[in-house]
């Protein structure tokens, strides 16, 4: 049987892949709300160094999500976290960037890629302010 932080980490982190829109980095702020405010498995603290490891390390941006996992439920809640989260986004991506080519010219194509830039902007500058906030 699954453990109820194993299920949660899953269900958290299947919602945020499908609204990360700009990567990991842009959703920090719900990924903080989450995993410190509202599910206490870190404190600010504890988020803040996962946070800089995660940007110290190379490699993709969603490193964070791997180390709130495993911050969360150990080396299963890493695992499953990582895949909660790439997933989903995964899967839709592959499906809309078929869609997305067929449709490069149409002027629906071209309104929405124009509308989601400015989206993608505000949640990674939405991140920074949080990551500045932490510390107070």
């Amino acid at each position: 049987m699954i453990s109820p932080v194993l299920f949660e980490l899953a269900l958290q982190f299947l919602v945020l892949s499908l609204l990360s829109i700009g990567g990991a980095n842009a959703i920090i702020p719900e990924i903080h709300l989450r995993a410190v405010d509202i599910h206490h498995w870190m404190t600010d603290v504890d988020f803040s160094q996962m946070f800089a490891l995660a940007q110290a390390a190379p490699g993709p941006n969603v490193l964070i999500v791997s180390l709130v996992g495993w911050k969360a439920a150990g080396i299963a809640g890493a695992i499953v976290a990582m895949l909660a989260m790439c997933g989903p986004s995964s899967a839709l991506t592959y499906f809309v960037a078929n869609v997305w080519e067929r449709f490069r010219e149409a002027p629906l194509r071209i309104a929405l890629q124009r509308a989601l830039e400015p989206v993608t902007v505000g949640l990674v500058l939405s991140s920074g302010y949080v990551l500045t906030r932490m510390n107070d």
